[in-house]
């Protein structure tokens, strides 16, 4: 429940220096009134994530263990002491059962002068901060292993007191970062564009790193392996196709660059990837020429037919970042959105043709077939997660026919699901 109170009991006339005994709240005014609401939060979740959005002077302050969340709101605006007006300015997400998150929602109507003081004992270990807002954390004593922060444009951060034996990593975009008294194991200070980063006291075991962030350098490349489940476009008996299948499989090993910073939320990269893919035929098939026809000589023993080669492909992909929205910090599935092109060159496939003979014994047999396009571009649309060992999920498709017309069945396309982990 809310509760509204106005400093010192009543409404005050302030001509001078105010100290709110016990909250540590100073604030100065010229005969004006002023106005404290305070709320509080108690929940059976822990929160690891602090969201704040734009219009808001935030203080952050530690509660001992085991202390309830307080909120308090000091503003000149009285029409927020009114019957149903009082803001509703914390929202509280729950992302999983044992974790969620305190997100200070967008200043819509309060003056700018208002502050808010955010007392916890939440083991809190990311904070975003977006353009518009300024945080200080009065003092922090963290033992998380990462303490993260993400700074928007434009936005202030003031560190006056912070202790973390873990690694505490600031990534700070055309903002302000002010840190004061900073003890820790590992600090990474990330400045992009004309940021503006202070230091004071600061001390850590391991030296620190602080750079310029460059948006488009390239770091390192890491290394991935990707399945995916494909299908023909046209995979319909009417046709008499010999591309009709069961499945398609087809493995990855990807070379992918790190991801280089084009804004807050995009980013971009490149890669290497080398696949084999292997097509389970429906259709009694046989070679003519540079093409496959259909092959009724099998009778009611049909061959069992693959198709398999090799690719190598150039994937460039442009990234969408949830940014706020995302929570895959505290183990939830998703981290942003993500389009790719890959030119690739197609090797020439090979029929394998396992059949059996007279003394039920199988043989196979294998020969090279022309009927791969040798160069093609695939488009994917595709979701960062992490599920698991799971990394990306995307669909795709070949911008050009796959397979050469053949058996009078129009030009194919490949498209399916690709997993990547």
């Amino acid at each position: 429940m809310k509760k509204i109170t106005s400093v010192l009991g009543d409404i005050l006339k302030i001509s001078f220096l105010l100290l709110i005994v016990g909250s540590g709240i100073v604030a100065t005014a010229h005969a004006q009134d002023l106005y404290q609401i305070e709320q509080t939060f108690d929940h059976d979740f822990d929160i690891s994530d602090l969201k704040i959005n734009r219009g808001w002077d935030v203080h952050l302050r530690q509660a001992p263990k085991g202390s309830v969340t307080r909120v308090v709101v000091t503003t000149p605006c009285a029409n927020f002491f009114e019957e149903g007006e009082e803001p509703d300015l914390i929202k509280v997400h729950k992302y999983t059962k044992r974790y969620g998150g305190y997100e200070v929602l967008t200043n819509q109507s309060m003056p700018r002068s208002t502050r808010v003081d955010i007392i916890t004992s939440q083991p809190i270990h990311r904070i975003e901060v977006y353009s518009g807002a300024r945080l200080t954390i009065d003092r922090w004593v963290s033992d998380s292993v990462h303490f993260d922060f993400n700074i928007d444009s434009g936005a202030v951060v003031v560190i006056d007191s912070m202790v973390n034996p873990g690694t505490t990593t600031f990534m700070v975009y055309d903002a302000t970062l002010d840190l004061r008294h900073f003890r820790g194991n590992r600090l990474y200070i990330w400045n992009y564009r004309n940021s503006r980063v202070s230091e004071g006291d600061v001390q850590t075991t391991v030296p620190r790193t602080h750079e310029p962030a460059k948006e488009h350098k390239l770091h390192y490349f890491s290394l991935n392996f990707g399945i995916d489940l494909a299908q023909p476009m046209l995979n319909d008996s009417r046709y008499g196709s010999p591309y009709n299948t069961n499945y398609g499989l087809t493995g990855h090993i990807r070379m992918t660059s790190n991801d280089m910073s084009l804004s807050r939320h995009f980013a971009w990269n490149f890669g290497l990837d080398v696949s084999f893919s292997t097509l389970q035929l429906d259709n009694a098939v046989k070679v003519d020429g540079s093409s496959l026809v259909l092959d009724p000589s099998y009778g009611a023993t049909p061959p069992r037919q693959s198709l398999y080669w090799w690719s190598i492909g150039l994937p460039v992909t442009l990234k969408f970042g949830f940014g706020k929205w995302s929570y895959t910090h505290l183990g939830g599935p998703f981290l942003g959105l993500y389009a790719t092109l890959t030119p690739t060159l197609n090797f020439k496939p090979r029929l394998v043709t396992k059949s059996l003979d007279e003394d039920s014994h199988w043989n196979t047999d294998r020969e090279r077939v022309d009927i791969l396009s040798r160069f093609n571009i695939r488009a994917a649309i595709g979701l960062n997660c992490s599920i698991g060992g799971l990394d990306k999920v995307e669909f795709y498709i070949d911008l050009l026919p796959s397979f050469r017309s053949s058996a009078n069945a129009p030009q194919t396309r490949m498209f399916g699901l690709s997993f990547v982990f």
